[in-house]
């Protein structure tokens, strides 16, 4: 399983390298997180970054690892009586490349925190969430292994 706090540091890490971006926000499901979202600025670029999924189909306990699948949002927070959502997926279309181009680039790195799979990645329109947020998601898968 990826480390949690590595996970939300490196994200962090990804929004200081894109100006655009205004913070992050890890979601879990609970009663409160509702409350975070809704109490982001109109006009707020952010990144929500999930928990990763781990799923293991190793059989082998010396040879352990486990199949990540990930998944960030970047949102932006609009008023709908004067902006479209789709309008809204264009003006953060720009961030969720440099987001993807961050990603490739540090596969480069040998430390990566997490490696993921390129060709597992996928972006995709979010226009509803809580009815004033609008952009994109992208999820990839990565492999972590038990040393």
């Amino acid at each position: 399983m990826i480390n949690l706090t590595q996970f939300r540091e490196y994200w962090e890490s990804v929004a200081q390298r894109i100006d655009a971006i205004t913070g992050v926000l890890p979601v879990t499901i609970d009663k409160e997180i509702g409350k975070k979202i809704l109490a982001l600025p109109v006009g707020s670029l952010t990144l929500f970054i999930f928990p990763p999924l781990a799923d293991s189909s190793a059989k082998n306990p010396d040879a352990y690892r486990e199949d990540n699948k990930c998944v960030i949002f970047v949102m932006k927070k609009y008023n709908p009586s004067r902006e479209s959502s789709f309008s809204l997926l264009e003006q953060t279309q720009p961030v969720a490349e440099a987001i993807k181009e961050c990603l490739l680039d540090d596969l480069r790195f040998p430390c990566t925190p997490f490696p993921i799979d390129v060709s597992s990645i996928e972006t995709a329109p979010e226009t509803e969430l809580y009815g004033t947020f609008a952009g994109w998601s992208i999820a990839f898968n990565t492999t972590t292994y038990r040393l």
